[in-house]
C-alpha cells in the first residue's frame, strides 16, 4: 500500500496544475494502475452503464465522468479517501458522498441485469479438463462472510454471531461457472444461518 501511494504521489507530482481526471491520463499504463482498464475500455465501459444523467442528478461540483473516475480509482486501488480527496481536490468527506452515490446508482442499473448463464454459455466456456470430468456443473456455490459492527440489540447479536468466526458477521453465498466467472450473489443473511439453511432459502426462491 506504501508503494502504492509513492506511485500516486507520484502521478500527481507529474500532472502539476493540471486537474487529476481521466482526459489527462497520459497512457493506457497509468489508467491501467487507477482503473483496471485502457483510456479506451475506461471510456466503453462509461457509456455502456448509461449513467451520466444519473450521476448529473446529484448536484456535484464534478463532473459525471470525474465521480465515475474517482470511483473506479477508490475500487481499484482501495486507497484512503483523505488521499482521493487530494488527488481530485475535495474534502474527504466529498469523496464519501461521491462513492457511495455512484455505488447506489450502478447498484440500480445492475441489479436489473440477469447474470445467471444458461446451461448452454456454461458448457461453452467450461475449461477441457473441467468437461471431461464434470460436464453436468452449472454452477460451484459458496458461503462467505463479512464481519459487523457489533449490534446494540441482544437479539441482533444472538442473529449475527457466527460461531465459525467467533464474531458478528453477515453471510451470503457466491457462484461461479466453471471457468472461473460470477454468475450467482445472493442477499446477505445474518451471521448465525448456517451453509445449509442459506443453500436451501436461495433454492427454494428458483424452484
Amino acid at each position: 500500500m506504501t508503494k502504492l501511494k509513492d506511485e500516486l504521489k507520484e502521478l500527481q507530482d507529474s500532472f502539476g496544475k493540471k486537474a487529476f481526471i481521466p482526459e489527462n491520463i497520459s497512457n493506457d499504463t497509468q489508467m491501467k494502475a487507477l482503473t483496471s482498464f485502457t483510456k479506451e475500455r475506461f471510456s466503453c465501459v462509461y457509456s455502456f452503464l448509461n449513467v451520466e444523467e444519473d450521476l448529473q442528478t446529484g448536484n456535484f461540483c464534478k463532473r459525471p465522468v470525474d465521480i465515475f473516475f474517482l470511483f473506479l480509482v477508490k475500487l481499484r486501488t482501495g486507497i484512503s479517501n483523505e488521499f482521493l480527496s487530494v488527488l481530485f481536490e475535495i474534502s474527504d468527506s466529498t469523496v464519501s458522498r461521491y462513492f457511495t452515490f455512484v455505488m447506489t446508482v450502478l447498484y440500480e442499473k445492475l441489479k436489473l441485469l440477469h447474470i445467471f448463464p444458461s446451461k448452454s454459455k456454461v458448457v461453452e466456456s467450461m475449461p477441457r479438463q473441467f468437461y471431461s470430468e464434470n460436464r453436468d456443473c452449472r454452477v460451484i456455490v459458496d458461503c462467505t462472510e463479512f464481519p459487523i459492527q457489533k449490534p446494540n440489540s441482544p437479539a441482533e447479536q444472538q442473529m449475527t454471531f457466527s460461531f465459525y468466526k467467533n464474531t458478528n458477521t453477515l453471510k451470503g453465498m457466491i457462484g461461479i461457472m466453471p471457468s472461473g466467472t460470477i454468475s450467482f450473489i445472493s442477499p446477505l443473511y445474518c451471521g448465525s444461518i448456517s451453509d445449509k439453511e442459506l443453500f436451501i432459502k436461495r433454492y427454494q426462491m428458483y424452484k
